[in-house]
């Protein structure tokens, strides 16, 4: 058994409606999260865990959080029976990422799948994948009106993969991910390649992918995104620096050219521009959709317990129409982690966005600093 309790507070400052970096006053408040797991392992070959958890902000009037939700209820079945090799199959609802978590990226509520996969050597990695992302898909991916029973509307995906370990320090990687929805006639592909590792002290990681198929019939996907990021260590200071490209839509009647992402609700590398203010591909969690980034790093650890971050980027819309500025402006993050007791950690995270003329330019309002603070109190066990 284990679990997680998460207590944190939120400061805003800018975030208007739509999440745009206009004016506004401060807005602030605590949210709480509780999680109960069981993982089972009944034999060896089989295993199955059921995850549970609760997320309220803080002020409920006298009553009790109501929210229960399934976060992870799935089944493992592996042995070595079938092939002479490790295999298994694992079903049930459970955390899904692929490569660097750039295209896709459902590891917080997680999904509703089918994976089977090998071990043919121990150090290659097989997987073949089914995920049904949207039992009632409504009008477009990202809206549940449909039926659930009319198979029509759901947004399905068909994904093989394969990692191999060249040492025990580097990996690389490929991935193909086939999307379909047939009401939309959504024929979404993505190839992606990926690789991660150490050579002599130098850390690195990289993602490429490419879309292709159909948005719908008269429609070509044609998006693309890549991200490369280094790291050099030498304690107690880590040294960072990252770019990342998502490609932009031109507004071509034949072509979606943006690059397409499905990502959880979680800070993928900016704390206001990423995660709680709106980029320029129109909304929050969107990653590196139309957004170009570059970044430097640091973390520096000056005793055990505690670790301090910091990082800038300076952020840049891939693709604009005419008369609209690139600029997105840039970023300052700056954070805390310190380790209080054994699995109890206080974190404090502080995010400054300074928007630039593409959202002058985009919504006709003057941009503003947008601030954002985070601090949690974790517990696990």
């Amino acid at each position: 058994m284990g679990g997680f309790l998460r207590t944190r507070g939120w400061y805003f400052k800018n975030r208007a409606a739509g999440n745009n970096p206009f004016s506004t006053n401060s807005q602030a408040y605590y949210d709480q999260r509780a999680k109960i797991l069981v993982d089972a392992k009944v034999t060896p070959n089989v295993e199955g865990l059921i995850e549970l958890q609760a997320d309220w902000n803080w002020g409920t009037f006298n009553t009790k959080a109501d929210n229960p939700d399934i976060i992870q209820a799935w089944i493992l079945y592996k042995g070595t029976g079938l092939f002479g090799f490790n295999s298994g199959l694992k079903i049930g609802h459970m955390p899904l990422a692929l490569g660097e978590q750039q295209f896709f990226q459902h590891t917080t509520n997680g999904d509703d799948a089918i994976v089977f996969f090998m071990d043919p050597t121990k150090a290659l990695h097989i997987g073949l994948l089914t995920i049904k992302l949207a039992n009632d898909g409504g009008a477009n991916v990202f809206t549940t009106t449909g039926s659930a029973t009319n198979n029509t509307d759901d947004l399905d995906a068909y994904v093989a993969l394969m990692t191999y370990k060249i040492d025990d320090k580097n990996t690389i990687g490929a991935n193909y991910t086939y999307l379909n929805k047939s009401d939309m006639r959504l024929k979404l592909q993505n190839l992606g390649l990926h690789a991660n590792g150490n050579i002599a002290g130098l850390g690195y990681k990289g993602e490429l992918d490419v879309q292709f198929g159909d948005i719908t019939n008269d429609v070509k996907a044609r998006g693309w995104g890549l991200m490369l990021g280094l790291n050099y260590k030498v304690n107690p200071v880590n040294i960072r620096a990252s770019f990342a490209y998502g490609s932009g839509d031109k507004d071509s009647t034949d072509k979606q050219e943006a690059f397409q992402t499905f990502l959880s609700d979680v800070e993928h590398y900016t704390i206001a521009y990423d995660y709680r203010i709106a980029t320029t591909a129109g909304a929050t969690l969107t990653g590196i959709s139309n957004t170009t980034y570059y970044n430097l790093g640091l973390d520096y650890s000056p005793t055990k317990d505690i670790n301090l971050k910091l990082d800038g980027y300076l952020l840049r819309a891939s693709r604009t129409p005419s008369g609209v500025s690139k600029s997105a402006g840039w970023e300052l993050d700056a954070g805390l982690k310190y380790a209080v007791a054994k699995n109890l950690n206080y974190i404090v995270d502080l995010g400054y966005f300074k928007a630039g003329n593409f959202y002058e330019d985009t919504y006709g309002s003057r941009e503003k600093g947008s601030t954002v603070v985070r601090q949690q109190l974790i517990l696990s066990f």
